[in-house]
């Protein structure tokens, strides 16, 4: 008859395949969150393209594109100065602000972020994995109890 094994002994050995469990389910979340963050990183800098764009569309307002379109209205339709300079200025700020909304739109689609699917999976199974592995232990014990041998230990 085989000698059964120290509770101690069992203890460390189902602390250690718990480690290893884990261990590996933090390789797997890193593995699934990098790729991610560095999309968010890409989503950060089309926020901040988006920014500099919007401020460059304000002072834009008030240079050379503004001027000259204000003065296209001018000398091509005949407006008075203020309202062709108003038209130019309008136009400006309308085409730099859609450029700063593009800009955030890509922006935001970069930052969304999906939740690691595949770690959160494997989690599941590794619980599922476990408890099955009690309940059938379980089961054993209960059935060589009632036939009136200790259960027997297998070997890795």
């Amino acid at each position: 008859m085989a000698s059964q094994p120290e509770l101690a002994d069992v203890i460390k050995e189902i602390t250690a395949d718990v480690t290893t469990i884990v261990k590996g389910e933090i390789e797997l979340a890193k593995a699934e969150l990098v790729p991610q963050a560095k999309s968010m990183g890409i989503g950060a800098g089309m926020f901040g393209g988006a920014g500099y764009f919007a401020l460059n569309g304000i002072a834009l307002l008030f240079l050379a594109i503004s001027a000259l379109i204000g003065h296209g209205f001018a000398a091509g339709l005949g407006w008075a100065p203020l309202l062709a300079a108003f038209m130019g200025l309008l136009i400006a700020a309308i085409f730099m602000f859609a450029i700063a909304g593009a800009l955030a739109v890509i922006g935001k689609n970069k930052v969304s972020v999906k939740g690691p699917e595949k770690t959160v999976e494997q989690g599941q199974e590794s619980v599922e994995a476990v408890k099955t592995a009690v309940e059938r232990g379980k089961e054993t014990a209960e059935t060589e109890a009632a036939i009136g041998r200790p259960p027997a230990r297998t070997s890795r």
